[in-house]
Parts: structure tokens; sequence; C-alpha cells
């Protein structure tokens, strides 16, 4: 069994505030939603995933389990940063590229499927 780490993807700290818009950028115009084939289960504020048919399991540090909670429908990384900018101390640029690399290196496990809009 192969275990995957994904702590090390989105920083920030917890905050609030209202009204944070993020800037589309050139390649944002994908939606993004979880697959529904792994089986999952929190962990304190942590969410540990299984993907049976891989045989491999993952565990998501707090910011990526509040991401994936979000994918519960389609949405836009725009659309997420939106979200993350409104609750963590993170600037918009940062946000972006690491919801970025975080979509992309779950699409890439079969974790997210993703269509163009």
């Amino acid at each position: 069994m192969t275990t995957d780490n994904m702590d090390r993807k989105v920083s920030g700290q917890p905050r609030r505030k209202s009204g944070t818009t993020v800037t589309p950028g050139q390649d944002h115009k994908r939606k993004y939603i979880r697959n529904s084939k792994t089986i999952s289960g929190r962990l304190h504020d942590e969410l540990v995933m299984m993907d049976l048919e891989q045989g491999k399991y993952f565990s998501l540090n707090p910011v990526a389990t509040r991401i994936w909670d979000l994918l519960e429908k389609p949405m836009e990384t725009v659309e997420i940063c939106s979200v993350l900018l409104d609750e963590y101390n993170v600037n918009s640029e940062k946000c972006v590229i690491e919801v970025e690399e975080l979509l992309a290196e779950m699409e890439k496990l079969g974790l997210v499927n993703s269509s163009e809009i």
C-alpha cells in the first residue's frame, strides 16, 4: 500500500474577513469536483482518504481538507480561492498558485475530475 501525503500544499493561518476577491488568471477556467470513488474519514481537522482501486491512502492537511469539502460541487480555482482568502491569512497570488498545484496533483492521482468551462 502506498501513502501519499498532501500536507505540504496550501498554507495559511485561519482568518475571518469579508469582501476579498481573486482576479482570474489566464488558466483558471476549469471546474473541479471530487471523485466519489474514494472513502474518507476525519481525524481532528484533517481528512484521511482511501482509494480502493489504486490501493492508496492520502492525508490532507486542514486547508486541503477545506478545499476537498468545497469540491462537493464543481468549482473553479478562483471560486475556491475567494472562499480561502476570507478564511485564511494568505495572499491572493500565493493562494492561486498553491490551489492550482494541489488540484493538479489531486487530478493526477484521480481524486478530482475537471472540465473546461
